[in-house]
């Protein structure tokens, strides 16, 4: 193993340059950011800092940044991918071709493709091939303002590719962030998308005035229905068990730092979308992530009954009352009452 790996970050928003900071910081790996925004090209390179994340808090010097894809991507160790979900799979298809196949790319995005109902996994498979790309996905309880600060932080690492996430888990790992692995690509894709649903379901409970008892329930009848969706994809139900499951449910439920909860909760104090999402400090994934899990729960006939009122609530099709009286008065069954989905689709 190299001494010092080349990792190449592509985004520079708050988890991009959190994620820059943990392979410059390990001791372990020298550091090229690739971002649009000159201005925070040239901090990064002369100040050592993300005026726009992060102004205050100094990066190593072994982080620098550029415009230019090629020169994040050349002779690159490891490939993070730090872009909002919808916006990858074009920074995927523009650059395919100067990708190095080599490298783990390890993709930090969280939800589902809107155009394709399909999972970044699924999308890495049609850009470059089946097998081609050594794809992995890092999910887990991991605010970035928090890693920045040397809060410490354990994700978990999934790939097919065993030696590629064994690889990436050795080269961002140190003291204050410890990294795991898995082989369960989508069930790690599948948590991490759908408990921001849950996070935004969460804060439109607390923003409605409700209590602790209320929001608890709702995340643990809530995690049923993930679990139903992971099962028809044939998921490891042990990863709902772990970091990236209930690890990062709890913390995008309940953590006051979280964009999805904070969206939920304003949505129930009564502010409108437009408002919400315009002034919100990143992009709010839960809320792209609920169309498609909607309409992809109906097509396969994946019954999911909380799910579908944060629907109705988020577009203002039911009412705070309602919503409360489609859930509590729904007729009473048993806690563990098994479900007709079977995996790979099969009812």
């Amino acid at each position: 193993m190299k001494p010092f790996s080349k990792v190449a970050v592509i985004g520079a928003g708050a988890f991009g340059t959190a994620m820059a900071k943990v392979a410059g910081a390990s001791g372990k790996n020298t550091v090229k950011m690739w971002a649009r925004d000159r201005d925070i090209v040239n901090s990064i390179n002369h100040n050592h800092s993300n005026p726009k994340f992060c102004p205050n808090l100094k990066l190593p010097e072994t982080i620098t940044a550029t415009t230019h894809a090629e020169e994040a991507l050349k002779d690159a160790d490891i490939v993070m991918g730090c872009l909002p979900t919808q916006v990858i799979p074009k920074f995927l298809e523009e650059h395919k071709n100067i990708f190095p196949l080599n490298a783990p790319f390890v993709s930090c995005s969280k939800g589902m493709i809107i155009s394709k109902e399909k999972f970044l996994s699924e999308e890495v498979e049609d850009v470059f091939g089946q097998g081609k790309l050594r794809y992995c996905i890092l999910s887990g309880p991991s605010f970035a303002q928090e890693i920045l600060e040397d809060n410490p932080t354990i994700v978990v690492i999934a790939s097919k590719d065993t030696q590629a996430a064994k690889y990436a888990q050795e080269k961002l790992s140190y003291r204050y962030f410890r990294v795991y692995t898995h082989d369960d690509v989508i069930g790690v894709e599948i948590a991490g998308a759908l408990k921001n649903i849950l996070a935004i379901g969460a804060g439109i409970i607390e923003g409605s005035g409700y209590g602790i008892n209320t929001t608890s329930a709702f995340i643990a009848r809530g995690t049923k229905e993930l679990y139903k969706f992971a099962k028809y994809y044939n998921a490891n139900p042990q990863t709902l068990f772990g970091l990236s499951g209930i690890g990062d449910i709890m913390l995008t439920s309940f953590g006051k730092l979280s964009r999805n909860r904070t969206f939920g909760y304003r949505l129930g104090k009564g502010e409108k979308i437009h408002d919400i999402l315009k002034t919100s400090a990143g992009v709010v994934e839960g809320y792209s992530t609920l169309e498609v899990v909607i309409r992809f729960a109906k097509k396969h006939d994946i019954k999911m009954p909380i799910i579908e009122v944060i629907n109705g609530f988020v577009h203002g099709k039911i009412h705070p009352k309602e919503a409360l009286d489609m859930l509590m008065l729904r007729n009473l069954e048993d806690e563990f009452e098994e479900d007709s989905i079977n995996g790979n689709g099969k009812k």
